[in-house]
């Protein structure tokens, strides 16, 4: 029985792990190592796909399951293996989803629209909206025709996602709500220009609960800085945000530890697991 036995850190990636547009800090690697050598259970909760992923944390000592999509998939890091997913139109028994893409596409033409399904992220808008970030992500992309992506019981679709103005994405909210398809899906900020649409109750906190089963009796400590981490942090025995993580979130956290370029999980390690 080592000292972290029993106890589990699940980590958000950007902006808590990972300073926005930087790379995991070796202080945060070896106090990581340093959680997993006596004992404990490291998992990571992300909003990417894992080979979004894979090229920041590759290396790391992830020994349990893991949340992508921001709650559509759970995942076995070290067995590349996909344990659950949750997809957004599974409940979509009008077609709903299509019909909403069709319209945000013909009524927000600035906007980056991507559809993710369990092997690839489909972006179908022209390429010259492409999210400013994708080349020089880890991202598997494809700009793909939106109708060659409706037959969603053929191919699901795990998260549907716009990246616009904040004014442009109010109004795309309210296109959801007027469609229907709000009420079939969890939708929320992941940053000021991004909104994501998850089938309704997946959030990374929902598969906090899918984790307990996998590992029952764990303690679990979750950390996030942004609106899409709540849930998690609230499902979890311990939920800390970073110092500059949104407000709202560091008022869900149980704790406020130092800032994310201050190496947050290893103040995590010597200060609370």
């Amino acid at each position: 029985m080592g000292k972290y036995t029993g106890k589990m850190i699940i980590s958000d990636l950007d902006g808590t792990l990972i300073p926005r547009g930087g790379v995991i800090s070796a202080e945060n690697k070896a106090a990581i190592q340093a959680f997993v050598d006596g004992g404990g259970r490291f998992a990571i909760a992300t909003g990417r796909t894992p080979e979004a992923a894979s090229g920041y944390v590759e290396g790391l000592p992830i020994n349990a399951p893991s949340v992508f999509f921001n709650g559509a998939m759970l995942y076995d890091w070290a067995a590349k293996k996909v344990l659950k997913t949750m997809p957004l139109t599974a409940k979509d028994t009008e077609n709903l989803w299509p019909a909403f893409a069709a319209r945000a596409l013909a009524e927000f033409p600035e906007a980056c629209i991507e559809v993710y399904t369990a092997d690839n992220c489909h972006i179908v808008t022209p390429e010259a909206n492409d999210d400013p970030r994708l080349p020089h992500e880890y991202y598997r992309y494809a700009h793909t025709e939106l109708n060659k992506l409706t037959d969603t019981a053929k191919t699901p679709w795990l998260k549907f996602f716009a990246c616009d103005k904040h004014a442009h994405l109010e109004k795309y909210v309210q296109l959801a709500e007027q469609m229907g398809v709000a009420a079939l899906a969890n939708g929320f900020y992941s940053e000021d220009n991004y909104y994501e649409f998850v089938a309704k109750d997946v959030s990374k906190g929902s598969m906090v609960a899918a984790i307990r089963e996998q590992l029952p009796g764990i303690e679990i400590i979750a950390c996030g800085d942004y609106l899409n981490d709540n849930e998690m942090l609230a499902e979890a025995d311990m939920g800390i945000a970073p110092a500059n993580a949104h407000e709202d979130t560091k008022k869900i956290a149980d704790r406020v530890g130092c800032r994310v370029e201050e190496h947050l999980l290893a103040w995590i390690v010597n200060n609370i697991a």
